[in-house]
């Protein structure tokens, strides 16, 4: 068996898995459910995640290029933006050391 074949395997039951575990709050949920209404479900709850992914990944991409855009302008440390002043002992790091 290949790798490839090993991978679309495992993703297999991985999908399984978690359609499986839809299904079973789906039918925690709402009792008695037709199959094609869980089946449904199923989707919608497919459509949840994906949805949710695709909002994590959205926020890292804006958050990652705002804080390059902040290192850019001079920003010392992304974090920082939070604040209003400069942490403790930062001026003193600025300035240069005297020998």
């Amino acid at each position: 068996m290949s790798q490839r074949t090993v991978f679309q395997i495992k993703l297999l039951i991985c999908g399984l898995v978690v359609s499986a575990g839809i299904a079973f709050m789906a039918q925690l949920l709402w009792q008695g459910l037709g199959p094609g209404t869980l089946a449904l479900y199923v989707l919608a709850g497919w459509g949840v995640l994906a949805g949710l992914m695709l909002l994590l990944v959205a926020n890292t991409a804006i958050s990652s290029w705002v804080n390059q855009w902040i290192l850019r302008k001079g920003g010392t440390d992304t974090q920082w933006l939070w604040f209003p002043a400069d942490p403790p002992g930062l001026q003193g790091d600025r300035k240069p050391k005297q020998p």
